[in-house]
């Protein structure tokens, strides 16, 4: 118990540091630290979802260090610091409309499969308590459903109405973002001290 506490308490830390970070990063998003801000959180939220997978131990591994979590939980890490990469060497003035849209599929299809696959790896390991096992999923649904609703929205009002919706879509982007870091690094945290420690038996003197 004691390296799952550690594990979970660490990782928590991380998270919560990336939804501070991230709403930090949006707020300077127009200044020249914005980039290198959202990069420190890339990183720290990669570190995060790594130790939760790995654990100092595998009893301390959310996903029992089975290889299938592991390397899904790995992708869901690394991708946003991927995603950022990949966006700075697409071309930037237009002229590739088509490889935007493919890049676009690829990473909704391989980030979505790959956080789907990892959250039902962490239901199933029976690690974390229920049924708090099953927060991962919550929150995909809920970001599932911040997804949707803009789309129909925009589908629903046409183009020429789509800028009066405009907060609502960054206030639903914002609210996703931070139920998956901020939300689930403070569940981290009060599981971590749940934990109890191993009993330790002391011998008596006759």
């Amino acid at each position: 118990m004691r390296e799952r506490r550690r594990t979970w308490t660490i990782g928590g830390i991380g998270l919560v540091a990336c939804g501070v970070l991230g709403m930090l990063s949006s707020t300077f998003l127009v200044t020249s630290g914005g980039p290198a801000l959202a990069t420190v959180t890339g990183v720290i939220y990669a570190a995060s979802v790594l130790l939760f997978a790995v654990g100092t131990t595998a009893e301390a591994s959310i996903v029992a260090r089975r290889p299938l979590g592991v390397a899904t939980l790995a992708i869901v890490a690394v991708w946003p610091l991927v995603d950022r990469l990949a966006v700075s060497l697409l071309p930037q003035d237009g002229s590739s409309l088509g490889a935007w849209t493919t890049y676009g599929y690829v990473t909704l299809i391989i980030q979505t499969g790959a956080a789907l696959v990892a959250a039902m790896q962490i239901a199933r390991a029976g690690i974390v308590p229920g049924p708090w096992h099953w927060a991962p999923l919550w929150v995909l649904g809920l970001q599932a459903f911040a997804w949707a609703v803009p789309q129909i929205i925009a589908v629903s009002v046409g183009p020429a109405e789509i800028q009066r919706w405009a907060d609502l879509y960054v206030l639903m982007g914002a609210l996703a973002a931070l139920v998956g870091t901020l939300g689930l690094g403070i569940l981290a945290l009060v599981l971590a001290a749940q934990q109890r420690p191993e009993s330790i038996e002391v011998f008596r003197s006759e």
